[in-house]
């Protein structure tokens, strides 16, 4: 038996001895937590303009992707600033990497600035438009008309960034130019 086996053992034992089975099992969870979470990649983001719903972009993608972990700060590598005209865009630069300008016209006209946030986050992470004008999937965009407020990504989305990011795998081609198109 190995030490960290016999280690485990010895702690179950007197935890069932001194009746504290809730103990023990707290120990055998965390060393199975902590693998899930160093596997996690992280990636940087900075937002001159548009920050609070950069980082509330950023908690949701964070909460709905394991194998990802967005931070601001760093050295960012996912830009976002805004802009005025030429719609609400994202240059990816690789997986976990774009430069993001967010269109002051599009929030005017009624578009969900966090919507906007999180959708262009979304190509920075690898994923494409999909302009199926269905609100429930974030990467419809604009498609979804001003009355769609969702900044979640659906399982299918979250389920794809997830695998992108997967052991660390860094995938190198993504669309070089995605726009918000109200």
């Amino acid at each position: 038996m190995s030490l960290r086996g016999y280690t485990r053992a010895l702690v179950m034992g007197a935890a069932l001895v001194l009746g504290l089975a809730g103990t023990a099992t707290a120990a055998n969870a965390a060393p199975e937590a902590a693998p899930a979470a160093a596997a996690a990649r992280t990636v940087y983001y900075s937002a001159s303009s548009y920050s609070a719903q950069a980082d509330q972009a950023a908690q949701i993608w964070n909460s709905r992707v394991p194998n990802l972990r967005l931070v601001r700060g760093g050295s960012a590598t996912i830009r976002i600033s805004a802009t005025t005209g030429g719609g609400s865009r994202a240059y990816p630069c690789g997986l976990g990497c774009a430069t993001i300008y967010i269109d002051t016209r599009d929030v005017a006209a009624g578009n969900d600035a966090l919507r906007i946030v999180a959708h262009e986050m979304g190509h920075g992470l690898g994923l494409p438009d999909n302009y199926n004008g269905v609100c429930s999937y974030l990467m419809s965009g604009g498609s979804a008309g001003t009355s769609c407020r969702n900044p979640n990504p659906n399982s299918q989305e979250a389920s794809r960034v997830n695998q992108l990011f997967a052991g660390g795998r860094i995938a190198q081609s993504v669309a070089s130019t995605q726009v918000y198109a109200p």
